[in-house]
């Protein structure tokens, strides 16, 4: 809202992200984190007999030190999501036993219908697709490449009903598009029975959940703060001892 009353007493001329960063750099959120940096998280060298540091050598160690920490917290963070978003539904797969063609399930049949992160994660995701497969059913409700009949609930077949009723709709007034997309409703998945332990150990929740996160990331800023003030010491005693061993 404020944002959007500048603009109109500006007239326009300033674009939305010139606004964003010239109210930000007026924010108290910006003197807290700018207060936060100087304090624990400058790195300010000495000058050293025998090592020669350049002007900005203590801004290139700080923007190295922080890039490594915010890598640290954005892959533990990455792990949790996996172990705990996408491992839900592949650990689900392993206690249904559906490890071929056969015995696969529906998204429905697992309780993941309505898990929109999975779907995202199915359709354009990597972490998956290396190790669940996806079985195709055709409109008959058979499992194409087998004679398996569909065992689903009264409310399953419902579901599954309306959806094929649905796609036949977007088929005769749009037209079938290239290439074969995933139906959510009646395609089955399963995890083959030799990527069984492999997918138990790669989406096991134990160790690995959001408190794992939660104290790396903690962990990774209180470790870059004491690297930053303990820095320039560091290189202070570098430069002692080559002043040491020097002729």
């Amino acid at each position: 809202m404020f944002l959007h009353k500048t603009a109109l007493l500006s007239g326009g001329n300033t674009s939305f992200w010139e606004q964003f960063l010239s109210w930000y750099r007026q924010s108290t959120l910006y003197e807290l984190l700018a207060y936060f940096e100087e304090r624990y998280f400058s790195v300010d060298f000495h000058v050293y007999e025998h090592i020669t540091l350049g002007p900005e050598a203590g801004k290139t160690a700080q923007m190295m030190i922080l890039g490594i920490a915010l890598g640290l917290i954005i892959a533990s963070i990455m792990i949790a999501y996996t172990r705990t978003k996408l491992g839900g539904f592949v650990r689900k797969l392993l206690k249904s036993e559906c490890l071929s063609p056969e015995s696969a399930k529906t998204l429905y049949e697992l309780g993941e219908f309505r898990n929109a992160a999975l779907r995202r994660e199915l359709l354009k995701g990597v972490t998956l697709r290396k190790f669940v497969q996806r079985v195709e059913t055709d409109a008959a409700g058979e499992i194409e490449g087998t004679n398996v009949q569909e065992s689903v609930s009264e409310k399953s077949t419902f579901i599954i009903t309306m959806a094929l009723i649905a796609k036949r709709i977007k088929a005769f007034f749009v037209g079938k598009s290239e290439g074969k997309q995933i139906d959510f409703a009646t395609d089955r998945f399963y995890i083959p029975e030799d990527l069984k332990y492999r997918a138990d150990v790669r989406f096991e929740r134990k160790g690995s959940g959001w408190l794992f996160a939660l104290l790396t990331s903690v962990g990774a800023i209180v470790f870059a703060s004491l690297i930053c003030k303990f820095l320039p010491d560091i290189v202070q005693l570098m430069d002692n001892i080559i002043g040491m061993m020097a002729p």
